[in-house]
């Protein structure tokens, strides 16, 4: 009966240690075979793997299932206030916000975990081997070769990178929509960063996007409202959460 009793104590630590270890489905962007990787206990165990050797790293998103099922229904949200919004709005600035809905409800979101991914990064640095468990999707590809543009501007969409060219170089050949902020712009980097850049006659500033980035105009701050604003940092948490092209 101990041994019996015994025995079962190690069935069921055994069967808990594997019930935390992490299942992970990568989509690669290039659109190759998705895999699979099971068993995985720290983060080292994912991006160590033999079949992503080729993966350009600052481009790549892991999420987490119920973290994506939040970033979704925020998403959803965000779709439905921009949509009340343009109907109250109407006339120029309706049409303005009505593009740039469009252009959100053009994008899919995950619950990404910001975490650096670069497995260089986390061989040498082995407080970011982090433990994972549960349920992953992590998405890779190569170094893209385009940045793009969104947000309250005529013309969004893909443009080619080009090495040296600023923020406002690439936005020399669009205009701004009713409402736009005509002072910065916003860049969303391939690995999750944001930054306000100055683009304005009076305070532009030289700062180069990477590719894969997206430059995003905003919604000019109001000084008797903050919904703009409000509206400008979910849009923001959005553009972070995007799944991978």
């Amino acid at each position: 009966m101990k041994i019996t009793a015994l025995a079962a104590l190690i069935f069921c630590i055994t069967s808990t240690a594997a019930l935390a270890d992490a299942t992970v489905t990568v989509t690669q962007t290039s659109g190759a075979a998705p895999l699979t990787i099971t068993g995985a206990k720290k983060l080292a165990d994912v991006v160590s793997q033999p079949a992503l050797a080729r993966t350009w790293w600052p481009g790549a998103v892991i999420s987490e299932r119920q973290a994506t099922a939040v970033a979704e229904q925020q998403h959803q949200q965000l779709l439905n206030t921009l949509h009340q919004l343009a109907a109250e709005e109407g006339g120029d600035d309706g049409a303005a916000i009505n593009s740039l809905r469009n252009q959100l409800a053009a994008i899919k979101v995950t619950g990404r975990q910001r975490v650096n991914l670069d497995p260089d990064w986390v061989r040498v640095r082995p407080q970011y081997n982090v433990p994972v468990e549960g349920q992953y999707h992590l998405w890779v590809g190569e170094r893209p070769s385009t940045v793009t543009l969104m947000g309250l501007i005529n013309k969004p969409g893909r443009v080619t990178f080009s090495s040296g060219r600023s923020v406002v170089d690439y936005l020399d050949d669009v205009s701004l929509l009713s409402g736009a902020d005509r002072s910065y712009a916003w860049i969303i980097y391939p690995d999750g960063r944001t930054e306000k850049t100055p683009v304005a006659y009076w305070n532009r500033r030289h700062v180069e996007p990477m590719p894969g980035s997206i430059i995003f105009v905003g919604f000019a701050d109001s000084l008797f409202s903050s919904t703009w604003d409000d509206l400008n940092a979910q849009i923001l948490r959005s553009l972070t959460h995007r799944i991978p092209d």
